[in-house]
Order: structure tokens, then C-alpha cells, then sequence
């Protein structure tokens, strides 16, 4: 699968327009990651303002915020909701988040992040 990556300069205008200082960072996403400002995140997603690879790694922040948010076991329906819409809608540009949030061949629920069956999902409604 090819793997697409968080670009220098998507952090950048990200964490101009959400305030982060963090930048350059391989996992720029899950330090950034905020599971109260989700629906903020969201937002700035469906603003049309972004180009592919700003909307790759907004996302990417999305679902590791996600993560986060559904590992203190909170659940919301309307949230995840979009998340899903735009996973399903955006899923080959997503690809490579989904495949590595959904731990293929990993079976062990201890093992999976809080938010592997929610993506299995995304993946098993043949996005």
C-alpha cells in the first residue's frame, strides 16, 4: 500500500490556523491530538479552504483525537458520524490513516487502539 504522509507545510498552516507549536514532527497528529476540540477539528475539515494534503493530515488529528476520546469511553453519535461521512466519502484519501487505525490481522482486544472497530467498520462497509 502506498503509505501517504503529513507534509512540513500542513503542519504548518494547520498549527497557524489551530495554534499548535509542534512541527515537524513524525507524529505531528497524535501530539497535537485534543479530544476536546474534535468538533473544532471537524469544522475547519468541512471549510472548503483546505487543500488534499492539508485535509490528509487534519484528518489524521481527527482520528487520533477520536482515539483519544473514545478511549475515556464517552461516546457520541453525532461526532462520530461525521467522521465516518467523511472517511466513507474521502476513504482513498484516507487510505493510509484507516489501514493503520484499523490494525489488520491484529485480533487481541487488548492490543487494539480504542478506535479499531469503529475504523474496521469504515472498511467493512467496501468504502
Amino acid at each position: 500500500m502506498n503509505q501517504r504522509s503529513i507534509t512540513r507545510e500542513s503542519q504548518m498552516k494547520l498549527g497557524s490556523l489551530l495554534g499548535f507549536d509542534v512541527l515537524g514532527s513524525q507524529d505531528w497528529e497524535l501530539e497535537c491530538a485534543d479530544l476536546n476540540r474534535i468538533g473544532e477539528f471537524l469544522d475547519l475539515y468541512e471549510d472548503q479552504g483546505l487543500n488534499d494534503d492539508e485535509r490528509f493530515a487534519l484528518m489524521a488529528l481527527i482520528v487520533a483525537s477520536f482515539d483519544d476520546y473514545l478511549s475515556t469511553n464517552r461516546n457520541d453519535v453525532a461526532l462520530a458520524s461525521r467522521i465516518r461521512r467523511h472517511l466513507t466519502t474521502h476513504f482513498e484519501l484516507h487510505k493510509s490513516t484507516i489501514h493503520y487505525w484499523s490494525l489488520p490481522g491484529e485480533s487481541k482486544p487488548e492490543t487494539l487502539f480504542s478506535i479499531t472497530p469503529f475504523i474496521r467498520q469504515i472498511v467493512g462497509q467496501g468504502a
